[in-house]
């Protein structure tokens, strides 16, 4: 855990005596507080994380994660009533001038809190540092991922298993979530979709009552927690008899996919990464049909920081974990997406997720 502190220090542009997270209530939790506390459980609302140059981390919390926090790696400092905690937390934090704080994880009255806690010291914004910190991987990490990883490409490969026509997309979506923590998951990574027919061209579809017919794209993006850690996977499967250009759309996505891996290696500029998918499908009939990014970062959130976008100079380095997802999508028929995550190596990459990418039909 020391070596992660003086790692997030490292990566921060200015001298600090220590920084804080600062967590409101659900959902409002910065996923840096496990980050910079080593904790695997608990919500820790309105607690405080807090890291020195030193390499030691500490939670003030209340009794209540008392048990969880002592589970972490961090010090803990135990609070009982309000009137304690701002007594423990502005003795605590007194000793800082230079206070560090992550102004993408902190509510606006949090960080009012924070100033009052800690009257003295001067406030500097280090969610730059902390991000960059957080996208190249530990061991522990790396280990985290591959697991989530695992179960997602099990659970993908299932799918053509309970699959059938009458099924809702609500449905498919409960039994995907459900295998996923059979497996071993502690939770989704985000809401899974489960898009059917003309909703498959819609990217950030939340799955409804449309029910599964002869003839439909049936395309699935989900993922899990393990530890804290995600996995983010898409596969698009076809019903029935498949149509020319449901055939054609998949070999050219599969074929973007491609393109890109070839590509991926430390020292890469990520933007290069999505010319070469995007460049595959824009010489297709499907030209400028590809509507979001080649990749983002995959960590303790599904959008870890990072992505490589046609628009974005982002050099990619050893140790980051990345998604990468080329898709096609007509409006009003139908989309296909291929999703894998990698581990950026320093000649190439690992593929972390290992789900058949072949075109898969539910007959």
């Amino acid at each position: 855990m020391k070596e992660r502190v003086k790692w997030i220090f490292s990566n921060c542009p200015e001298e600090l005596d220590a920084i804080v997270i600062m967590n409101a209530e659900e959902p409002l939790i910065d996923v840096a507080f496990p980050y910079v506390t080593g904790t695997k459980v608990g919500l820790f609302e309105g607690c405080l994380g807090v890291i020195t140059p030193d390499g030691v981390s500490t939670i003030i919390t209340s009794t209540l994660e008392e048990s969880s926090a002592r589970a972490g790696r961090a010090e803990v400092l135990v609070y009982r009533s309000l009137k304690e905690f701002n007594e423990v937390a502005t003795s605590f934090l007194s000793r800082f001038r230079t206070v560090g704080f992550n102004a993408h994880g902190i509510t606006h009255a949090n960080y009012l809190e924070l100033k009052g806690l800690a009257d003295d010291a001067r406030l500097l914004d280090v969610s730059s540092g902390l991000q960059a910190a957080r996208q190249i991987k530990d061991r522990e990490e790396i280990d985290r991922i591959r697991r989530a990883c695992r179960i997602v490409s099990r659970v993908a490969d299932e799918i053509p298993d309970f699959l059938r026509r009458g099924m809702k997309e609500h449905e498919a979506a409960a039994e995907i979530e459900y295998r996923m923590t059979k497996g071993g998951a502690s939770g989704t990574a985000f809401g899974t979709n489960a898009s059917f027919g003309p909703h498959s061209a819609e990217p950030h579809y939340i799955a409804g009552d449309a029910v599964l017919r002869e003839g439909d794209t049936a395309l699935f993006d989900f993922g899990c927690k393990v530890e804290g850690y995600c996995s983010d996977l898409t596969r698009t499967f076809f019903v029935g008899e498949v149509r020319d250009w449901q055939r054609r759309m998949y070999r050219v996505v599969q074929e973007a996919q491609m393109a890109a891996l070839k590509v991926i290696r430390a020292g890469v500029n990520g933007k290069d990464v999505d010319a070469a998918a995007r460049s595959v499908i824009n010489a297709s009939e499907f030209k400028d049909l590809m509507v979001h990014s080649t990749g983002h970062g995959l960590g303790l959130s599904v959008h870890d920081g990072g992505r490589m976008s046609i628009n974005l100079d982002f050099p990619l380095r050893e140790g980051m974990v990345m998604t990468v997802e080329p898709g096609v999508y007509i409006a009003g028929k139908g989309g296909v997406r291929i999703e894998d995550d990698v581990l950026i190596t320093a000649d190439g990459y690992e593929m972390l997720t290992d789900a058949e990418r072949d075109l898969k039909v539910i007959s």
